[in-house]
């Protein structure tokens, strides 16, 4: 993927926000995608300078955020950029990452990964160390897992019933918006006649 410096973005967002050229004439003056500039413009509108500025250090999120960001993604009709906008995030594929990660792996998916070589044990080069090797868990600690994992596949359950119940009303209520249009047109009262 291309990177861009600021310097290019911001030239390019001031052009737009002039009002003197659409997104399309930007495209092809640069050749940028304009999906790209509009994106740096929305960024720019919502967190100024910053938005336009390519982060060096990584931030990292916590499960939870990534949880409560899917799970807004999925209730809502919002785009990822709208979404991203929202929860401050400059990048809006971070949410569709977390998604697919999700998709794929469940909530492990969303935990931060270890980075680096495994250590080993100094003693004996060739074992792995003891950390890495799985520990025997109590029946207590089982149970408790067991229960959790009851309860969030409970959860899971509820939060799919209410997305597919808001579908179903969101649906309806299109059709019946469409209903009263189609109803109130002057046509449809000449043509029931």
């Amino acid at each position: 993927m291309a990177k861009y410096s600021y310097e290019l973005k911001r030239r390019i967002v001031d052009e737009y926000l002039s009002g003197k050229t659409s997104y399309s004439q930007l495209e092809n003056k640069y050749g940028i995608d304009n999906c790209i500039i509009c994106k740096w413009v929305k960024n720019f509108q919502h967190f100024g300078d910053e938005g336009l500025v390519r982060s060096r250090n990584q931030r990292s999120y916590s499960v939870e955020f990534k949880l409560e960001a899917i799970t807004r993604y999925e209730m809502s009709e919002s785009s990822y950029q709208e979404l991203a906008l929202l929860l401050g995030l400059t990048n809006p594929s971070l949410i569709a990452n977390w998604r697919r990660q999700y998709r794929e792996q469940g909530i492990d998916g969303l935990r931060p990964k270890k980075r680096g070589k495994p250590m080993k044990d100094k003693k004996n080069p060739d074992q792995p160390s003891p950390s890495s090797k799985p520990e025997a868990m109590d029946t207590a600690t089982r149970e408790e897992l067991e229960n959790r994992i009851q309860e969030l596949e409970a959860e899971n359950r509820r939060l799919t019933i209410q997305k597919m119940f808001w579908e179903q009303l969101r649906s309806l209520e299109r059709e019946e918006a469409m209903r009263k249009r189609r109803g109130s047109s002057p046509n449809s009262e000449n043509n029931s006649r």
